[in-house]
């Protein structure tokens, strides 16, 4: 049988690294907020998946995710995996360079307020987006999303911040990563079906598809996305000049580019993105992460999971 208390999934690679002595110190400050807890720390890649998998399937009442968007992403497939039990709750403490997800909900940073929060917060139905892919053998792999999934610039963006050192934090990252990418990366050809819609066709830079607002440490890239509206927030950068982007670039920080001439956007429930014959393989991001390329189908599961917000 499960444990009633919390079960604090931690990613110790997170926020720059976790030692026993520092950990110790950061439990001291969450039990004074969230009261006692059960502690599993991660290993190796998906493991947090795999643990909130388990404790969802044993029945526990609350899992928190500790750590970045990448750890969020994890404990959320492992609930969903587990069949998304209404019974189990889902929580973040951020602690990773980039904390998007924390910007959408609007959660302290402070370890004490955040953990005190979690405990007297309600938990509430979220939607959670779910993307098809191509592999890199060619074959189809799913995978949740409860952030913000995109295609393009950005994913190569990603790509790049993430084999990089985030020791002056995610913003300084992705700046950098932008900044490496933005003379060398070309605009891709692509088919866009949203819905029930016919295909239409573009030349985009970026293509970000939102449950969350934010992605790329601190960019408001969905500005009108909502996290139980039952839709995605499509958001597509066309075909923009560098010049362009290079001065319109604090907008999207800002969250005011979606009147910027050639950027769209729409509110579907469903969006398959294929790229345009002998186009060269486009990557996609998921969560900060980037497991695959285009053709991808995205589509959002209104109310899939509990959530304290």
């Amino acid at each position: 049988m499960a444990s009633d208390r919390p079960l604090l999934i931690v990613n110790p690679r997170s926020g720059g690294g976790l030692s026993q002595s520092k950990w110790a110190s950061l439990a001291g400050a969450i039990a004074k907020g969230l009261g006692a807890f059960d502690t599993r720390m991660t290993e190796h890649q998906n493991h947090a998946q795999q643990i909130a998998r388990e404790a969802a399937l044993e029945g526990r009442h609350l899992v928190v995710a500790v750590g970045g968007d990448g750890t969020l992403n994890e404990v959320v497939n492992g609930l969903m995996e587990a069949g998304a039990p209404a019974t189990t709750e889902l929580a973040l403490l951020p602690r990773g360079t980039g904390g998007d997800f924390r910007r959408t909900i609007g959660f302290p940073e402070d370890l004490v307020k955040a953990s005190h929060h979690i405990a007297l917060a309600k938990a509430g139905a979220v939607d959670v987006g779910l993307v098809h892919y191509t592999a890199e053998n060619g074959g189809q792999v799913s995978r949740h999303f409860i952030n913000v999934s995109s295609f393009g610039f950005s994913a190569a963006v990603a790509q790049k911040a993430n084999a990089s050192t985030k020791r002056l934090g995610a913003r300084v990252a992705f700046l950098g990563a932008t900044a490496r990418t933005v003379f060398t990366y070309d605009k891709v050809d692509v088919e866009i079906t949203m819905d029930d819609a016919q295909p239409v066709r573009r030349t985009v830079l970026l293509g970000a598809l939102g449950n969350g607002r934010f992605f790329g440490g601190g960019m408001k890239i969905c500005p009108e996305a909502m996290l139980n509206n039952g839709s995605l927030h499509l958001v597509v950068v066309g075909d923009v000049s560098l010049p362009s982007l290079g001065l319109n670039l604090h907008r999207l920080y800002s969250g005011t580019h979606l009147s910027i001439a050639r950027v769209e956007h729409q509110h579907p429930k469903r969006v398959h993105i294929a790229p345009s014959t002998g186009q060269k393989p486009v990557t996609i991001e998921v969560d900060g992460e980037t497991p695959g390329t285009l053709p991808a189908t995205w589509e959002i599961l209104p109310g899939a999971l509990m959530m304290r917000i």
